[in-house]
């Protein structure tokens, strides 16, 4: 998989997760997956809530309150919207600080590249195609 490089702009690099993040969510759509466990689904939305929620305890923990206030900028977690979606578009748009974006976009480049590890075919294979493209996309 195609890791974020250092040398990509905060825009770029808040750009290049959002696509894969939203690629990850076409193709659960697309599939119509939820990743269960036990008789429990779970939804890419739940997901979502679960990385911004860890990222707000994570911030209150080490003390970054400039993150905190982004984070919470547009209301509790637990009521936003789409939160990963919508932290990556604000920090594209240039709303997020470079030091908010420097603290932010290191771990949610880990976490968002872990979960397209996990869940699904390499970020080149073919979202349609049927089937047989469908699976020799799959990693080892």
């Amino acid at each position: 998989m195609l890791e974020v490089m250092e040398e990509k702009t905060t825009p770029t690099q808040a750009a290049h997760l959002a696509a894969l993040w939203h690629r990850l969510s076409a193709q659960h759509i697309a599939l119509g997956c939820s990743c269960s466990m036990s008789g429990i689904s779970v939804t890419l939305e739940d997901f979502e809530r679960d990385i911004a929620d860890y990222l707000w305890a994570e911030s209150e923990r080490f003390g970054a309150t400039e993150v905190v206030d982004f984070l919470l900028a547009t209301g509790p977690v637990a009521q936003q919207w789409q939160p990963i979606r919508s932290i990556l578009s604000r920090i594209e748009e240039g709303q997020a600080s470079p030091s908010v974006a420097g603290w932010l976009l290191p771990r949610m480049t880990k976490t968002i590249e872990s979960y397209a590890k996990l869940h699904g075919p390499s970020v080149e294979a073919p979202l349609l195609g049927g089937s047989r493209s469908w699976r020799l996309g799959y990693r080892d």
